[in-house]
């Protein structure tokens, strides 16, 4: 199955990126509710309360917004790449109507299980690395990736090692689970973790203090 699958806002364009930190969030339980048994129309999209405030803060700082999300709907074929489409943009339009300066860049989706043995979900920082080149290299060629077009494999970890350094050194993991944590590790982001009922809104102010590193990790 291909992917992982980009998806750049229409308002999305490059300027001087390499000196913006990225913020890289996970979707459901960090800008809306998660669901039980997945968030799958877009009507099925709450976003968490303080959510679309918190987001329009990050891009005020000057940081890039993007979502990295594990959706295994997709290879479970309960719905496909359009339906994700359709979701995101659902989500979009409800950041945007809350508040106007609350814009996601990009959103990076791995479709896969965990027994399809991709190199894409999380907590593999893949999809970190590909955010990365895509906003600040500029590099998309298409909305749609293979594993080997995307060269997802040259990702690989040394998880007895020490933490990466990343490109900005203030960039960001958001994240709820683990394995989100595990991702901005792997990439060498700085770490937040959210509770699930809570969201962005709960670290925001952690995200925006340039002396915070954020929160330990053991992979």
């Amino acid at each position: 199955m291909e992917g992982p699958f980009v998806q750049l806002d229409a308002k999305f364009s490059p300027k001087d990126l390499l000196k913006s930190p990225i913020a890289f969030l996970d979707r459901d339980g960090v800008v809306n509710r998660g669901k039980a048994g997945y968030v799958n129309a877009p009507e099925e999209v709450v976003l968490l309360p303080g959510a679309a405030e918190a987001i329009a803060r990050l891009r005020t700082a000057g940081y890039i917004i993007c979502v990295v999300t594990n959706q295994s709907p997709i290879s479970r074929g309960l719905w496909g790449p359009n339906q994700l489409e359709s979701i995101h943009h659902a989500l979009s339009e409800q950041l945007r109507l809350v508040n106007h300066g609350a814009s996601i860049d990009a959103y990076i989706t791995c479709p896969h299980r965990f027994e399809d043995g991709c190199s894409c979900r999380k907590p593999s920082p893949a999809m970190l690395y590909l955010g990365d080149r895509v906003l600040r290299e500029n590099t998309l060629e298409s909305y749609t990736f293979t594993p080997q077009n995307a060269g997802l494999q040259s990702y690989a970890v040394d998880w007895w090692g020490s933490k990466p350094t990343p490109r900005h050194a203030l960039d960001a993991m958001v994240g709820d689970r683990r394995s989100d944590m595990g991702a901005g590790w792997g990439y060498g982001a700085r770490l937040f973790r959210v509770h699930g009922s809570i969201g962005l809104e709960e670290v925001v102010d952690r995200v925006l203090n340039e002396s915070d590193r954020g929160d330990s990790f053991q992979p």
